[in-house]
């Protein structure tokens, strides 16, 4: 098959698998496969697996309710599970959803973090309490013996095909890691999969590894997370998983690459969502006084320094505009380069410049400073 024809296929195929996804509904297909039981074992179904979108209850609130023992409501449910996929009906019913789900695993390596499956599988339908619960009573009750969870050391809960090669998964996610301890600093989806790609591993693997699947084994390492902007890098950095108010004001500055005032900062914060601690303004502006990593650039409004604002009244920068220069400036220039350094207003620097005991103007209406003429 030559290269056109190739990717006329891929797009095919990538075409029908989302809208396959599209079309999933695990909710629906509970119901369809409940019909199989009587009401009383679809209500101990539902009731222990939340499958109506409450929460799941213990054997013994089931017990309790029916007035029988938790070992009874054991047996029930299990015999439930039993009657359903014993059913002649059960194929046709559950055909294209086992279809579904597993096109999506196997695309993705043959194994997918939860959390990440739920992401993709629920990406239409909604990724909610009523349809997690629906595809999780799918996967361990009704599909079990096509998929597994996986539960191993450094990686998150995931599940897998009973097919997938572990070997090659653990060996990708002991690269990464190696890659973001060797690179240190977060990295975007496109810049990890370039540099995982250079590696001679690829190279021997590349059958094995595409994107979808570099991507999944990647959500599947514990040692990697993603932050809410989307970089991956190590899961213990702040910058991925930030815990103190100062990580998090980082990030906001680095994500939005332009002053912002505290107060947007902390709007912004709490908008990440990076854990459930809620940032206030004060709070914020607090760090950002102390910390000498950040300057104030304008009224509330802040900076990182190693972006190149300068501290202090707007005099101040102009005076270590024109020492930098160390020639007259016209006023133009002197305000440009301010305002790189100062977010305020131009009448503010001409009023600043008006100072004649710090600045004095030539003849050809460049300024310079009086200590310069001076010396």
């Amino acid at each position: 098959m030559n290269e056109q024809n190739s990717s006329l296929l891929d797009k095919i195929i990538s075409s029908k698998e989302v809208s396959d996804i599209s079309h999933f509904n695990a909710v629906e297909t509970i119901s369809l496969l409940l019909k199989l039981v009587s009401s009383k074992e679809e209500d101990i179904l539902r009731r222990r697996y939340g499958l109506s979108g409450d929460k799941e209850e213990t054997l013994e609130e089931i017990g309790n309710h029916f007035n029988v023992t938790r070992e009874r409501i054991r047996q029930i449910e299990n015999s439930s599970v039993k009657k359903i996929k014993k059913s002649k009906d059960f194929n046709s019913l559950i055909k294209e959803t086992e279809s579904i789900i597993t096109n999506l695993i196997h695309k993705h390596g043959g194994v997918m973090a939860k959390d990440y499956f739920y992401e993709k599988l629920l990406s239409y339908s909604g990724d909610n309490k009523a349809n997690r619960n629906a595809v999780k009573f799918l996967m361990d009750k009704i599909l079990d013996d096509k998929y597994s969870t996986l539960k191993k050391g450094n990686l998150k809960e995931s599940w897998q095909l009973k097919s997938a090669n572990l070997k090659i998964l653990e060996k990708s996610c002991q690269l990464f890691f190696e890659i973001f301890k060797k690179i240190n600093k977060p990295l975007s989806q496109e810049q990890i999969l370039h540099e995982f790609k250079k590696t001679d591993f690829y190279d021997s693997e590349k059958e094995a590894l595409s994107d979808e699947a570099l991507v999944s084994y990647l959500r599947v390492s514990k040692k990697i997370d993603i932050n809410p902007f989307g970089d991956f890098g190590l899961s213990r950095w702040g910058s991925i998983n930030p815990k103190r108010i100062n990580d998090k004001i980082h990030l906001v500055l680095k994500k939005h690459g332009k002053p912002l005032h505290f107060t947007k900062i902390a709007e912004l914060i709490n908008k990440a969502e990076f854990d459930r601690k809620k940032a206030y303004p004060p709070t914020v502006h607090n760090e950002l006084i102390l910390n000498n990593e950040y300057v104030l650039v304008g009224r509330g409004i802040y900076a990182f320094k190693k972006w190149g604002y300068k501290s202090g009244v707007v005099s101040d920068v102009i005076e270590d505009v024109l020492n930098k220069a160390d020639h007259p400036l016209k006023r133009d220039e002197i305000i440009n380069k301010v305002l790189e350094r100062r977010m305020v207003k131009k009448n503010t620097i001409l009023l600043a410049l008006s100072d004649k005991e710090k600045f004095k103007k030539n003849p050809d209406k460049t300024y310079f400073l009086v200590k310069q003429k001076q010396e």
